[in-house]
């Protein structure tokens, strides 16, 4: 077999039951861990091993040196402590992995994670936190030397009562320095200085209040300090601008076709390719995957509703060569390769895979 144009894809899926955001049980037919061969040269997936034993696997990242892959468990009590946990797994020249070590977040339901200055965090969605985590040499978890308890100040009006009862702390990513949080309960953006010794210097803390009911979920980092911000419960798309001492709105855009019907529609995933020229949102209930072109004033223009192919498109990432985008359909139990136009961004699908409750995607 020839493996010269072959790359590994990790995704991750739900395995065990989990409280969803509406308050409802999902009951997920995914693997914890799938790993795929993904061909760069056909676009075609060739299944592999799978790992389910690392539990609700709904969101990985890896170390910088590619030897350890980082993954949240979204569980609601593990091992009795009211929380998810995070694994360390090792990850073999064969990219095969084996567990190094777990360690509980003491948060409900962690669905992100990412990793910078000798620790890794956590996003805990239904414990409202962020858990920060020291790492030892060999990538294995030390220990947690911060945990962050949200707080919600107030309930205006204009804010979803169901959604956000509470803080939820949707993302946590590093990003030039810095580690960046969203908290779709409280309408919030943090971005704090990160540093070796004391993980989050939040004294450098810069923080942003989006509009009451805009529900923040995921970032995708630009050019020239901009950042831009799925807005799940408005169906918009966040333009932020960050400087030196604040953050600031620069407006939103649509994360719909106009004309679209938004009401059953939550703006989830967003990306940018890696030239920085072309933003990617997705629409689960819409089911479709937005294209957006960056222009020089850095507001997002859409020219592609592209379909997901599936329901509930969760994840998606582009292959390495930028030629392909695989997207994660949560509720179709389905992954969906597309080809990229590299020029304009634009997609076209090209196959479709079974996979289980599947949700997110990470390339080694």
């Amino acid at each position: 077999m020839n493996y010269q144009n072959k790359v590994r894809l990790y995704t991750g899926s739900y395995n065990f039951p989990i409280l969803t955001g509406d308050g409802s049980i999902y009951h997920g037919s995914g693997e914890g861990i799938r790993v795929f061969l993904f061909d760069e040269q056909e676009g075609t997936l060739e299944a592999l091993e799978s790992y389910s034993d690392v539990e609700n696997a709904s969101w990985m990242t890896f170390s910088a040196d590619r030897r350890t892959l980082y993954a949240v468990n979204e569980l609601d009590d593990y091992e009795g402590t009211k929380g998810g946990a995070l694994s360390s797994l090792a990850v073999d020249e064969e990219g095969r992995l084996t567990m190094r070590n777990r360690l509980p977040v003491m948060g409900a339901a962690p669905c992100h994670v990412s990793c910078g200055e000798g620790h890794v965090f956590t996003a805990n969605y239904n414990g409202g936190s962020l858990s920060c985590f020291a790492v030892n040499g060999d990538g294995s978890l030390k220990d947690m030397d911060l945990r962050m308890v949200h707080r919600m100040e107030e309930r205006p009006e204009g804010i979803d009562r169901l959604r956000q009862e509470k803080p939820h702390v949707h993302s946590a990513s590093v990003f030039g320095g810095s580690l960046w949080v969203t908290d779709l309960g409280t309408d919030e953006v943090s971005s704090y200085r990160l540093d070796r010794k004391k993980a989050l210097l939040q004294e450098s803390c810069r923080r942003l209040k989006l509009p009451a009911g805009s529900g923040p979920r995921s970032l995708a980092f630009g050019k020239d300090g901009y950042v831009y911000v799925s807005c799940e419960l408005s169906n918009r798309i966040g333009i932020l601008r960050a400087e030196r001492e604040d953050i600031k709105l620069e407006g939103f855009v649509s994360s719909l076709p106009e004309g679209a019907d938004g009401k059953d529609n939550l703006p989830g995933g967003i990306l940018l390719s890696g030239d920085g020229r072309v933003l990617y949102v997705g629409n689960r209930g819409h089911n479709s995957i937005g294209v957006f072109r960056i222009g020089r004033s850095g507001k997002p223009e859409g020219i592609q509703w592209a379909s997901s192919g599936g329901k509930n498109p969760r994840g998606f990432q582009l292959s390495p060569s930028g030629r392909w985008m695989i997207a994660a359909n949560q509720n179709s139990d389905n992954l969906v390769v597309f080809r990229r136009d590299e020029e304009t961004g634009l997609l076209t699908e090209h196959g479709r895979y079974d996979a289980g409750a599947v949700v997110c995607l990470a390339f080694l």
